[in-house]
């Protein structure tokens, strides 16, 4: 801590896992080794904290020179909790602390409605929890400080939402007369479970047909920033170079069994989404045919019929989570809804 010393400082959680659900418990123990000469602090304490980062650019002009584009990152907290392990008082200046071992065990509840993890905490955009444990020390020496990082995962029950389990019919055509409808079993999933359902296809100008793709895609929005992921992309097995008039055929697919993030959607400090879309590719001979189709679909974390696949531990007087809502897909027009939608019970 000063002069030719040395500090190993450890953070341990009670739990053995770093997932937590909003509203629980996060708690352990510090445990400080000081190997050297006394020194002096003028406080010791950790912190619980919540943010979120996200990037913007704009340009700018320099003298005489060409326009440039610079990046700016940005962080929003979320939520700060502090609790202080040692402090001097009103007759000390500092604490003095020798070569030896020293432990202080803490104690935080996260607030009720939080949005999940996303992303690695150092990369752009983020939602990122994390701990961390400073030892303030005099202005002319470096604090020593201990940063762990730990996922929240919300609680997304799809039984908050009874209109996610029940069958939903889709369907879109283009100028060619080529169009598209089907349905799918449900609207809410949980990872690990199946989605299914059918398409059929009307080809009355024989339209040579190379491919159609279907994917599952993942979207997250921070603020202005969105990011997309494909978790699954597959091509359905019969509708492949094909002019057919008319086909029909069953689909199905598993959707990844690991932790995928719920659907969720939180407005406060900061604003936060995360939603899923069932796209349909029609890869056809001539681009003016192509056309797609995307379905909003909800990922829980649990049903009734389901066990929670993320392991979490029980939490009591936990508030009921935000689904993510589809408000005409307006997020960006490339996924606006396709001419028409409807769902039937």
């Amino acid at each position: 801590m000063g002069s030719g010393n040395s500090v190993s400082i450890t953070i341990k959680l009670d739990r053995t896992n770093r997932s937590f659900s909003p509203g629980e418990i996060v708690s352990g123990r510090v445990n400080v080794n000081i190997i050297g000469v006394q020194d002096k602090v003028h406080e010791i304490f950790i912190k619980l904290n919540g943010e979120t980062g996200y990037t913007t650019t704009r340009s700018i002009s320099e003298q005489d020179g060409p326009r440039r584009t610079v990046t700016e990152h940005h962080t929003t907290s979320l939520f700060s909790a502090k609790q202080v392990f040692e402090r001097p008082t009103s007759e000390q200046k500092k604490l003095v602390y020798h070569a030896g071992n020293y432990s202080w065990s803490f104690e935080f509840r996260l607030p009720d409605q939080l949005p999940p993890s996303i992303n690695q905490p150092n990369e752009y955009p983020h939602v990122r929890y994390y701990l961390l444990f400073v030892i303030d020390k005099p202005w002319y020496k470096i604090n020593r400080t201990e940063t762990l990082y730990f996922t929240v995962i919300p609680r997304v029950n799809l039984l908050e939402n009874p209109q996610y389990l029940t069958r939903f019919l889709f369907g879109s055509h283009n100028q060619k007369e080529l169009s598209l409808k089907g349905n799918i079993n449900k609207l809410g999933y949980v990872p690990g479970e199946t989605i299914e359902g059918t398409v059929e296809i009307d080809n009355p100008r024989q339209i040579f047909l190379k491919q159609i793709y279907l994917s599952l895609i993942q979207h997250f929005q921070i603020e202005c920033e969105t990011r997309r992921k494909t978790i699954i992309q597959t091509i359905l097995p019969t509708i492949v170079n094909t002019k057919k008039q008319r086909i029909i055929e069953r689909f199905s697919v598993t959707i990844p069994s690991n932790s995928l993030l719920p659907s969720y959607e939180f407005h406060g400090k900061a604003n936060v989404r995360v939603y899923y879309l069932l796209e349909f590719d029609i890869k056809a001979d001539y681009m003016d045919t192509e056309f797609d189709i995307t379905v909003p679909i909800s990922l829980g974390t649990e049903t009734n019929t389901k066990p929670n696949l993320y392991e979490l531990h029980q939490a009591t007087n936990v508030l009921p989570n935000t689904v993510a809502s589809y408000p005409g897909l307006t997020m960006q027009n490339e996924y606006s809804p396709p001419n028409y939608y409807f769902a039937t019970q």
